[in-house]
């Protein structure tokens, strides 16, 4: 597998882009968590912890602000992923075909 350089760098800054949106959605999601409050508090963390999506509903204040942050982080996170592996296998076949 040869890369070209631009390749290389669209697939290097989209993994970069990977970690820095994981850092910043682990980075709120502890937020999140320690945010959450009221009369429910262990059955939400729970839920928190082990089933994010059907716990962001019921967050309110600035638990959900946080929610909404780790959500953006997680979508940010896929994409970016999604780009290095679409350039990756873009840059092979072009490779293989120019041959």
């Amino acid at each position: 597998m040869v890369m070209g350089p631009f390749a290389i760098t669209v697939v290097g800054l989209a993994l970069a882009g990977a970690a820095a949106s994981w850092i910043v959605g682990a980075i709120y999601y502890v937020r999140c968590l320690a945010a959450i409050e009221g009369r429910d508090t262990a059955g939400l963390r729970f839920k928190a912890i082990f089933a994010w999506p059907f716990a962001t509903g019921k967050l309110a204040g600035a638990a959900a602000e946080n929610a909404a942050v780790v959500n953006k982080a997680i979508v940010a996170f896929l994409v970016c992923l999604t780009v290095a592996v679409a350039t990756v296998s873009l840059s092979t076949n072009f490779n293989r075909i120019s041959k």
